[in-house]
């Protein structure tokens, strides 16, 4: 399953508290994509944070592995964990009409 990973600089973080937690963090990420796991990450434009796509059995396996990112625990960035589905509208858009 596919979740999408919203991640949030805290307001008023000082910079002096992430540019530290910066490298083990992008280790972690580096350290789940090698897993296949993370699939994309991207950085908000203006640098508050990022998002990720991240590949799992579970809800609950994704909020474990997104608890040991080291800016999370240091309560740098919170988190919004989104399950997705694959999209089914082009379905209804070509399927065939029935003739009756």
């Amino acid at each position: 399953m596919l979740f999408l990973v919203i991640a949030r600089v805290v307001e008023g973080t000082p910079l002096e508290q992430i540019v530290p937690l910066v490298k083990p963090e992008s280790a972690k990420i580096w350290e789940y994509y090698a897993a296949d796991r993370v699939r994309s990450v991207y950085y908000f434009a203006d640098m508050g944070g990022a998002v990720l796509l991240y590949e799992a059995a579970s809800l609950e396996e994704t909020q474990a592995a997104i608890d040991q990112l080291p800016m999370g625990q240091a309560g740098v960035l919170t988190f919004e964990i989104i399950p997705l589905k694959p999209y089914s509208g082009f379905e209804q858009l070509f399927a065939k009409e029935s003739s009756g």
